[in-house]
């Protein structure tokens, strides 16, 4: 973060009029114009890698570790993405960031699980015991735990910046990869919505009870400090390659909530995507895009009460388009 924010200051003195030479008429790719707007969506399907776990602790109560693909069937995630950029001139931007996280999957769940004080049954009729410790048929008799209910957002502010009036007069003598690119800082706030639930709150649990089994990390998130990194170099000319990395990390901050003693808010995550971008000066500033994203997440919350954990890796191909007016 000191990284970025040290470019960010050092920039502060390249105006709009400093990219005058390398602008050329009409929409640029690379370049924007005073006033812009650009309008960026995309959509990524994402395959989990890795861990990718659920916890929920009360008190002294044990609790699982529910993974996200053993337990709940969830092997691949949808995450569709808005960016809006508004460039006051041709380096100074100010960003806003929407997701959606949609999770897919089910799966039938054959040994009972520690979640919130309570316990998920595999039974499907949790009150009636197995003849001879197991089911006629277990096909029917497991109960199929899911992410259905789920709400999961997040929403970033940023102030952005373009760096290249840094290194646009020292290129000569680079090698010729090196040469070329449009490099752009970031940062600003990010927030996560997130009231996951399993079954929408209501599987069935061993013991009759009003429990509701969904976790509410907005109740006790913080907004979050974040960076970031654009770069963008044409490889023909119409084609050109885009590379963006995100991330943010806020270890134990006090969330201003109490259960058991302070909870205290842990974040961590990072992001990159890998793109091939057209842009055609003919197409009006739209520029579709194809290409790989990496995300990571980690969101833990903590106190002598309670315990909330939620770990996801995920790997996928992303289609999507810029639109500059």
């Amino acid at each position: 973060m000191a990284l970025v924010v040290t470019a960010l200051v050092a920039s502060a003195n390249c105006f709009a009029s400093d990219f005058a030479s390398l602008r050329e008429p009409g929409f640029d790719l690379l370049t924007p114009a005073p006033h812009q707007i650009d309008i960026e969506a995309g959509d990524t399907y994402q395959f989990l890698v890795g861990a990718n776990t659920l916890r929920r602790r009360i008190n002294s109560f044990p609790d699982s570790a529910i993974s996200l693909q053993h337990d709940l069937g969830v092997s691949q995630m949808q995450l569709p993405e808005v960016l809006l950029s508004y460039w006051f001139d041709s380096v100074n931007a100010a960003q806003f960031q929407f997701r959606y996280f949609g999770l897919y999957g089910s799966k039938p769940q054959t040994q009972p699980l520690a979640f919130g004080g309570t316990i998920i049954s595999a039974s499907q009729n949790p009150f009636v015991v197995p003849v001879g410790g197991t089911f006629s048929n277990s096909a029917r008799a497991y109960q199929k735990l899911n992410p259905g209910g789920t709400r999961w957002y997040t929403f970033g502010g940023y102030y952005e910046r373009r760096l290249t009036p840094l290194y646009q007069d020292r290129e000569q003598g680079l090698p010729v990869f090196l040469q070329g690119w449009d490099l752009r800082a970031k940062i600003g706030l990010e927030f996560t919505y997130n009231d996951f639930r399993i079954n929408d709150g209501s599987p069935k649990f061993s013991q009759r009870s009003l429990f509701e089994a969904r976790i509410r990390f907005h109740d006790k998130g913080l907004p979050i400090p974040a960076i970031g990194l654009e770069a963008r170099r044409w490889l023909a000319p119409n084609l050109a390659f885009e590379l963006t990395a995100q991330g943010y990390w806020a270890n134990k901050w006090d969330s201003g909530r109490s259960e058991g003693g302070t909870v205290y808010d842990s974040q961590s995550g990072f992001e990159t995507h890998w793109r091939v971008v057209y842009s055609n000066r003919d197409w009006r500033g739209f520029a579709p895009f194809a290409g790989v994203n990496y995300y990571y997440s980690k969101y833990t919350q903590t106190s002598a009460g309670v315990g909330n954990l939620l770990r996801v890796q995920m790997i996928g191909p992303e289609l999507g388009f810029n639109w500059s007016i």
